[in-house]
């Protein structure tokens, strides 16, 4: 599946797609010693690589706040798949690129991974910042209750490492609201209060109030055999996110879908007072 599709019940509050960025071009100088080109040709294509080695993708281009993008897109010729995001700054002329694995453990194929290179755009002049996004702890201990229109659910950020999630009554009743099949689905298991679920959590700082969060979903795809990455770009003085979903549901089938959410700060000190049952830190 390719971007500019649907992710069904998370794609309520995606906001419209954002065009400003048409027919810009930039150079993206990564810290992992390659630079890239990325040319939004038109409203629905890219072209991004390395010098001579560029492709033309589809993609899906987000707004969060003023002067940052959240641009996503796959090559639908890789084996394995790789799914690629960037977080534009320009505000401070910064980028992050997001790499979202599927298929490379071969005991869990559907389980995800998610690598992050940092970089500087390069400026008019020809000068790139020194400065870099980076991971933070600004979030650990908080909590927020993302509203994705037909459902809720908390996201809580226990650890730099690690997040659980946290079903609210109020969540759950509107989850199940015409759709009894829920109760038993996997998704909502961990709902006793003996059970958490946590899994592998990535916060990084893009400026003041703006965090891109990547969430795991490793221990479902072990439970499953399927699972996804999920990559949210936040905007806490809005409270609300965009983001996309990557990875394969439980038909088997391949995702990677934009997404949107709005929030609300979630009381989730019962959710972070457990004791985890899947780490030892």
């Amino acid at each position: 599946m390719q971007p500019n599709q649907s992710t069904g019940m998370l794609s309520v509050f995606r906001p419209p797609l954002c065009f400003e960025l048409t027919g810009r071009q930039f150079t993206l100088v990564f810290d992992d010693g390659d630079d890239r080109t990325l040319v939004f040709k038109d409203r629905k294509k890219i072209s991004f690589g390395t010098a001579g080695e560029e492709k033309e993708y589809d993609c899906d281009c987000l707004k969060i706040a003023d002067r940052c993008y959240f641009v996503n897109f796959e090559d639908p010729t890789l084996r394995p798949r790789l799914g690629i995001t960037l977080v534009l700054d320009l505000v401070q002329d910064l980028v992050t690129m997001a790499l979202a694995h599927l298929y490379v453990n071969p005991k869990f194929p559907g389980m995800p991974s998610i690598d992050y290179v940092f970089g500087g755009i390069m400026r008019e002049d020809g000068t790139v910042p020194a400065a870099r996004h980076g991971y933070t702890t600004d979030l650990v201990g908080k909590s927020i209750s993302w509203n994705y229109g037909r459902f809720d659910i908390a996201h809580v950020y226990a650890t730099e490492h690690y997040y659980r999630v946290a079903f609210t009554a109020r969540g759950l009743a509107r989850a199940y609201r015409g759709r009894p099949e829920l109760r038993q689905s996997q998704n909502m298991r961990y709902t006793a209060p003996e059970d958490v679920y946590e899994d592998y959590f990535s916060p990084i700082k893009i400026r003041d109030r703006i965090y891109l969060v990547g969430l795991l979903e490793t221990v479902k795809a072990q439970k499953t055999g399927h699972g996804n990455s999920v990559l949210v770009l936040m905007n806490l003085d809005g409270m609300h996110d965009v983001g996309r979903s990557f990875g394969s549901n439980s038909e088997g089938g391949n995702g990677n879908n934009t997404l949107g959410a709005f929030g609300v700060w979630h009381d989730a000190s019962d959710v972070l007072a457990k004791k985890s049952s899947l780490f030892i830190r």
